[in-house]
């Protein structure tokens, strides 16, 4: 009886050491007699298999928490993505490599207008705050210069007639008074080149980008 009752209790205990590391048994080139083991060797074995539980348990918290680190970078990085490719979208902008829109004033101006005026006339909304600036549709960008061409004031290569329109984004208030005010620049054009201009503020204003090729040929980045 008490032999069959031992019999029994090994039987129970290898089933639970099967179940916990079936993987393990399966593993070994030869398995373990279970049923042969003394009591000494299986709570041994018992210990070994809860020890290494221990260890794996460990081991998938570790994962986890890096789990959860790479998530925290991988969001870090999609939102770093996201300021960069917003500041890209406003250095293109201002700098004229795509369009914009938003409010300002437009101005069909007339006159005797030579290179000089109308790049006095840009200048002046420059320093009055404006944004982006564009001539009979001709994007005004750092490297524009109104010139005498060959049968007209051209910028950027393009020519302006002697009836042009002038837009620029900004404050639709403050660059009317910079153009309108006593003494300004559409008086001293006025009386220099018989300059007419009457600021229309506008509250949705587009202005294009530029088709000049941006690019420095000689300039170079400072790593």
């Amino acid at each position: 009886m008490d032999r069959r009752l031992a019999q029994a209790s090994l039987f129970v205990v290898a089933i639970i050491i099967g179940i916990l590391l079936v993987g393990q048994l399966r593993s070994q080139a030869r398995p373990l007699a279970l049923s042969s083991l003394t009591a000494q060797e299986l709570s041994t074995l018992i210990e070994t298999v809860s020890a290494r539980n221990s260890e794996l348990r460990d081991g998938l918290g570790d994962l986890r928490e890096q789990i959860v680190l790479y998530e925290d970078g991988e969001m870090r990085g999609q939102s770093n993505l996201q300021l960069a490719e917003e500041d890209l979208a406003r250095i293109r902008a201002f700098g004229g490599l795509s369009g914009v829109e938003g409010q300002g004033i437009v101005m069909q101006m007339e006159g005797s207008f030579d290179p000089t005026a109308v790049n006095d006339l840009i200048q002046e909304l420059r320093n009055a705050g404006a944004e982006a600036i564009a001539v009979d549709g001709i994007r005004v960008t750092a490297r524009s210069v109104a010139v005498l061409g060959t049968r007209a004031i051209e910028i950027d290569g393009r020519p302006i007639g002697r009836s042009f329109e002038l837009s620029a984004i900004g404050s639709p208030a403050g660059l009317d008074a910079a153009m309108t005010r006593p003494g300004g620049i559409l008086s001293l054009l006025r009386q220099s080149v018989e300059a007419e201009g009457i600021p229309d503020q506008r509250r949705n204003l587009t202005v294009p980008a530029t088709l000049r090729d941006l690019a420095p040929q000689v300039a170079r980045a400072v790593e």
